[in-house]
């Protein structure tokens, strides 16, 4: 009997220690993933689609800072990256064009179960404007923009920058 309760705690230990817990950094980490569509219509919405990790899992935005007034700011054109840092924001995608920020709010990501790090993917669906359209622009031209992807968490750590494919946008 002793025998058998021996192999069964070496065993159970054994188990036990094949579960590794993933060791993500702190600081979030993403990739592009996708976009719904390279080819759309202007004024009509696009979803791109990145994934993330982060080894703290504190992603999302407080329910504090819900407030998601202003989500457009173009400052960063001339140096300033203070919209990056808006707290109810914490997604952020930034035209290659004129380098306007669209910030959005992800959802509170909670970490279950005994480890905090956490991965997993954040779709972003967003509006996009053909900028050549207006002005009396033949409705032929088409646009094209690049988006650059920033991702923040809780704590304030500023993910790496990626960038989506080109997305092609037609006048009406």
């Amino acid at each position: 009997m002793r025998k058998a309760a021996f192999v069964y705690t070496i065993l159970a230990f054994t188990l036990y220690s094949c579960i590794k817990p993933p060791t993500y950094s702190i600081i979030p980490a993403i990739a592009f993933v996708s976009v719904s569509s390279s080819n759309i219509t202007s004024g009509f919405a696009d979803t791109i689609t990145f994934s993330f990790t982060d080894g703290d899992g504190d992603i999302g935005v407080s329910a504090s800072d819900t407030n998601t007034s202003d989500s457009v700011c173009c400052g960063i054109q001339h140096g300033d990256s203070s919209c990056l840092h808006l707290p109810q924001f914490d997604v952020f995608l930034i035209d290659g064009r004129d380098l306007c920020i669209e910030a959005f709010a992800s959802a509170n990501v909670q970490p279950a179960g005994k480890y905090k790090a956490i991965s997993g993917t954040i779709e972003v669906i967003a509006e996009a404007y053909n900028t050549k359209c207006f002005g009396g622009c033949p409705c032929a031209v088409n646009d094209t923009v690049t988006y650059a992807i920033i991702l923040r968490d809780m704590a304030g750590h500023l993910s790496n920058t990626i960038h989506t494919t080109p997305i092609a946008i037609n006048c009406n």
